[in-house]
């Protein structure tokens, strides 16, 4: 895999307040994952400019595995302002460092903390794909639900290949109203970012 393809992430995101989550379930289990994992953690966003970084805490929902100690500062940027499927994105394992060490590293660097949600994730692994539904609480207590389909990164796809991975579960998630026309538009940081002057 090249360096150029290891660091992108190609991923759809849908409004999922209207799907019922057992039908997802449902669909996702008779597509046969070869894993599956719940998980509730806190993801705490830092700004600086247009640029933002996520620090994602480790999962609140102890399942006794080494995944639920796995904590990450994670750097995201779009390709072009109208494409929102394939981005760039750089993970750093943080775990052996404490939140205030991360709070102080992302502030000294010159980002501030902006917003902070809550979530809780159905995440169904594929050989070729990862489908997530998850549920958002922001700070405000305010709750959304929504759904992704995410190209596996470290399957040695073109960006075109992926996007077909991506057409092919959307076909399979057709009876949830899953379409092309129904992505959408905004990344997650878009969604709930506070418009502050710094």
């Amino acid at each position: 895999m090249s360096e150029e393809k290891k660091y992108l992430e190609i991923e759809v995101k849908y409004s999922a307040d209207n799907i019922d989550r057992m039908l997802f379930k449902d669909i996702a289990k008779k597509l046969q994952p070869k894993s599956f994992v719940y998980a509730e953690s806190s993801d705490i966003y830092y700004t600086k400019g247009d640029e933002f970084l996520r620090f994602r805490m480790p999962m609140e929902n102890d399942m006794g595995g080494d995944r639920d100690k796995r904590s990450e500062l994670t750097f995201k940027k779009k390709h072009t302002e109208k494409n929102n499927i394939v981005r760039t994105e750089v993970n750093l394992r943080v775990d052996l460092n404490k939140p205030e060490l991360v709070h102080a590293f992302c502030e000294g660097i010159g980002y501030r903390k902006n917003f902070s949600i809550y979530k809780m994730c159905d995440i169904y692994f594929y050989e070729d794909a990862v489908l997530v539904y998850y549920s958002v609480v922001d700070e405000n207590g305010k709750h959304a639900s929504f759904l992704e389909i995410e190209a596996n990164e470290d399957a040695d796809f073109s960006q075109e290949q992926a996007k077909e991975v991506l057409q092919k579960y959307e076909k399979h998630l057709l009876p949830l109203g899953i379409t092309a026309q129904n992505r959408k538009k905004l990344s997650l940081f878009e969604m709930y970012v506070k418009n502050e002057k710094n």
